[in-house]
């Protein structure tokens, strides 16, 4: 016994005078950035950086390489994503931890930016409400939390936003934000309690989908701004739940990720002028992890699946698109 005892003290020592010898500052050290996007013009990079009680922002110069502005939140508040919505503006989400062990929870406050540092302006949130001396003058009582449903790459000084009322009403509203001057403009009223929106490659609010008190999932689709929504998928009937990832190019087919009461999830497309669906893509085993949309566009292509290996499959595995993706994989 007393053999296997010293053994033992032998093994252990072994193993702490290993672990001393290992640089332990590679696995504990904080990441400088978590997260990096470059302008739409290549001139500026903007960064997510992890600081002790918050999360900051860094825009570069890229080809100079210097700071040319940053957004410091206050303590526990986290920028936690941004876009850029034109060539030298990025607008900013905002998270905020509520306790020492709590991951950071988005507050559905706007924050936006230039690339300079300039014309830094909390656009929308409670906080905004309540701001004194502001260039932006909320109207009484509208109060709303919001989060960004497309960055319209198209309108250099605006951005659609989903807003949440702080009220008893539970009925979203798509609205276009001016991400200069704040100025909010209602683009689609929710026909379903809770509802989140999709746009087609215009920008154009196509799709509102959500569920009311009864827990039960509708998707419903407008042909146009302005026209009446018609019901595309009430769960209660079909069983299952649909939600749309983006059109084709042409604009002609949308494309559904149908949630399966068993097995996983399935990409169809969608014709609205016919009402046809077709199969596009699915896995036998695991749900889709994420969408794949052609580089700088909103168009849905395929899809990453996360299971004994993660792997990249295509709606169509000829198009440029897999082979553009595949030629970057190896």
């Amino acid at each position: 016994m007393r053999t296997l005892t010293l053994a033992a003290l032998a093994v252990c020592m072994t193993l702490a005078g290993q672990a001393a010898a290992v640089d332990l500052d590679h696995y504990l050290r904080r990441d400088k950035f978590t997260s990096i996007k470059i302008s739409p013009s290549g001139d500026y990079f903007a960064a997510t950086v992890p600081m002790e009680d918050r999360t900051a922002l860094a825009i570069m110069h890229r080809v100079e390489g210097r700071l040319t502005g940053s957004f410091v939140p206050p303590r526990d508040n986290h920028a936690s994503d941004f876009h850029w919505a034109s060539d030298d503006r990025v607008v900013i989400g905002l998270a905020e931890k509520f306790g020492s062990h709590d991951a950071p929870r988005p507050t559905g406050e706007l924050f936006a930016m230039n690339a300079n540092g300039g014309r830094g302006e909390l656009l929308i949130g409670y906080r905004a409400t309540a701001r004194q001396g502001s260039r932006i003058q909320p109207k009484k009582g509208d109060a709303v939390a919001a989060f960004l449903a497309d960055d319209l790459p198209n309108d250099p000084r605006g951005v659609l936003v989903t807003t949440w009322p702080f009220s008893a009403d539970p009925f979203t509203r798509a609205e276009r934000l001016d991400v200069v001057t704040g100025h909010r403009q209602v683009a689609a009223r929710a026909p379903v309690q809770r509802a989140r929106f999709a746009t087609d490659p215009q920008g154009e609010v196509r799709f509102a989908y959500g569920a009311g008190g009864d827990n039960i999932n509708k998707l419903y689709y407008r042909a146009a701004a302005g026209n009446d929504w018609t019901l595309v998928n009430d769960e209660n009937v079909s069983g299952h739940i649909e939600r749309p990832v983006g059109f084709s190019s042409d604009g002609t087919l949308a494309y559904l990720i149908v949630e399966q009461p068993r097995g996983p999830a399935a990409f169809v497309s969608w014709n609205p002028a016919t009402g046809e669906r077709l199969p596009v893509l699915s896995d036998p085993v695991v749900d889709p992890a994420r969408v794949i949309y052609r580089q700088g566009t909103s168009i849905p292509v395929g899809a990453l699946f996360m299971g004994d290996t993660p792997r990249t499959r295509f709606f169509d595995e000829k198009s440029t698109d897999a082979r553009l993706h595949r030629s970057r994989e190896t």
